[in-house]
């Protein structure tokens, strides 16, 4: 059961980009690593999202996010001809507004909050003239961040590394860790038992159903996301986000406090638009169940077209939607869990999964490996009371 270099044997489960840099960091410390996915590599959100690398605006989170940037610049190095880098400079974020109130408010919120970055206020003349695509009368906070992406660019870029390094990836099977005397002993996998020294569970929305079967510790819920990913002629330079996204920005509900009346987000998307690879992925939704993708285009376009009225004329390559696996305090859960010996959990990441997961996937994996590992308390699993 010991890994090549004495290390242990490991399973994870989660073929997303958690999963498989958590495995090949794993690789790495010389464990013996299987990743088991229940579909296909980046099958979920982490396969499936607009394609932006940004700073999370939450100083948690941020440190995370500068490891993370620079994990990607290792992994491009390891990997030269891989297929996957990230730009040489971030192509800047807009977060616009109709209104100058909520823009005015969201910028004294990120200054407070996060004052390392600069902040710019942009009213509609200045904004057009650093992004001509915009709609006249829109209103901006312009931040120096955001690395677009193709979006299953990374995750693929972290299989092709771990699978480099010896990790087994076994795609179309569905398996659950197995769990004796308060003790992880591997994993359930068709009706068989396969030993392992560890387990993760990197499944994101479907992680606490593995952790807890019967029901009781359910600290992540998916949050549905749907986008139209287009083929604009002239696509905005800039990466687009609508200031009130505030589950996404993680800014709390900056936009009401402005004054600006809160829309139902199970009728109304939020607007984003991230262009990378020649296509432009226009967002987003947050939504509680599952939905339909194509009843969403039509009200996606249109309010994206507010902002950057190209949009509506762009042709449509693919609508596609993904489940976000929302922690309940919108931050990740990573490492232990407390009720059960060697079971561990790297998920919960939100809209934040190839931001700021490979960052925590070495945490969890210097925890496995008997490292000293630097996981803040923030992130602990045990900070929700278990079964």
């Amino acid at each position: 059961m010991r890994g090549p270099s004495g290390g242990p044997s490991v399973a994870v489960i989660g073929g997303g980009i958690v999963g498989l840099a958590t495995a090949a960091y794993l690789a790495e410390g010389g464990a013996r690593v299987t990743v088991y996915e229940r579909e296909a590599i980046g099958a979920g959100a982490s396969g499936r999202n607009s394609g932006v690398v940004q700073h999370p605006f939450d100083p948690a989170l941020a440190p995370l996010y500068h490891e993370t940037v620079a994990a990607y610049r290792r992994l491009a190095a390891v990997s030269p001809g891989g297929g996957f880098a990230l730009p040489a400079e971030p192509s800047g974020l807009l977060l616009v507004s109709h209104r100058a109130a909520v823009v005015e408010a969201l910028a004294g919120h990120l200054r407070a909050t996060v004052p390392e970055l600069a902040i710019e206020v942009l009213g509609p003349a200045d904004l057009q003239r650093r992004e001509p695509s915009m709609a006249d009368g829109v209103h901006a906070v312009r931040v120096p961040v955001a690395y677009p992406v193709v979006p299953a660019a990374p995750t693929y870029a972290w299989a092709n590394r771990a699978e480099r390094l010896g990790v087994a990836i076994r795609l179309g099977r569905a398996a659950r860790p197995a769990v004796r005397g308060g003790r992880v002993t591997g994993v359930e996998i068709d009706g068989r038992h396969e030993a392992a020294d560890a387990v993760v569970i990197a499944a994101g929305p479907w992680t606490p159903e593995l952790v807890d079967p019967s029901g009781r510790w359910r600290p992540i819920r998916p949050l549905w996301g749907v986008v139209v990913e287009t083929l604009m002629a002239d696509p905005p330079r800039h990466v687009i986000e609508e200031a009130a996204m505030d589950v996404a920005l993680g800014t709390g509900d900056v936009a009401s406090a402005a004054g600006d009346e809160r829309e139902d987000p199970a009728s109304t998307p939020e607007t984003s638009l991230v262009t990378a690879g020649g296509a432009t992925a226009v967002g987003s939704t947050f939504l509680e169940h599952e939905p339909d993708p194509s009843t969403w285009t039509e009200r996606i376009l249109g309010r994206a077209a507010t902002f950057v009225p190209a949009v509506a004329d762009a042709p449509i390559r693919e609508t596609r939607a993904c489940a976000r696996p929302l922690a309940a305090d919108g931050r990740p859960l990573v490492g232990a869990i407390p009720w059960v010996e060697a079971l561990y959990v790297c998920s919960g990441h939100g809209p934040w999964g190839i931001t700021i997961g490979p960052a925590s996937a070495r945490q969890v994996a210097d925890a496995i490996l008997g490292r000293e590992p630097a996981i803040s308390p923030a992130f602990d699993p045990g900070r929700f009371d278990g079964p």
